[in-house]
């Protein structure tokens, strides 16, 4: 079966997934989330954020293969979403944005066939992306050993 990925960009790309962690401990008084999103300077959170294990070269490898789908990601306003797609076509990444908001899901946004394999570091987003049709595979940058349907890098999509 030809594997078509979309990637999720929070914690599989970048560890953005992990500092967001770090920064709500860091501001345990923030007491409103909402607020707490709209303060953050996108352009600098994203670019203060690693790169997961070479990910960038590893999607722009799979863009030549013609196996990179699109990126989806979840967004918490326009400007964070506006950042992503400006740090990804800085890096070449030139395949479809599809956007999603914390309360929808991935599958409602894109409607995912067989050959479609999201791969996202969160399980309830690769349930779902199966329940819908699809194949997913979990990110995980902390895994010790290879397990069935999880990776550690990008790279074993190669």
């Amino acid at each position: 079966m030809e594997r078509n990925y979309l990637i999720d960009f929070d914690g599989v790309i970048i560890d953005s997934q992990d500092r967001f962690l770090l920064d709500m401990k860091d501001n345990i008084d923030q007491d409103d989330w909402t607020k707490y999103l709209n303060s953050i300077n996108w352009y600098k959170f994203i670019r203060e954020c690693q790169e997961i294990d070479e990910s960038l070269t590893v999607l722009q490898k799979l863009q030549k293969l013609k196996k990179l789908r699109a990126i989806i990601t979840t967004i918490h306003g326009f400007q964070e979403g506006r950042e992503k797609e400006i740090f990804l076509r800085e890096n070449n990444i030139i395949v479809p944005i599809f956007y999603v908001l914390p309360d929808q899901k991935k599958s409602n946004i894109y409607i995912p066939s067989i050959n479609d394999t999201l791969v996202d570091d969160k399980q309830r987003n690769c349930q779902d992306w199966k329940d819908a049709g699809g194949s997913a595979i979990l990110f995980d940058s902390h895994l010790e050993t290879p397990e069935k349907d999880k990776i550690k890098s990008l790279k074993q999509l190669l």
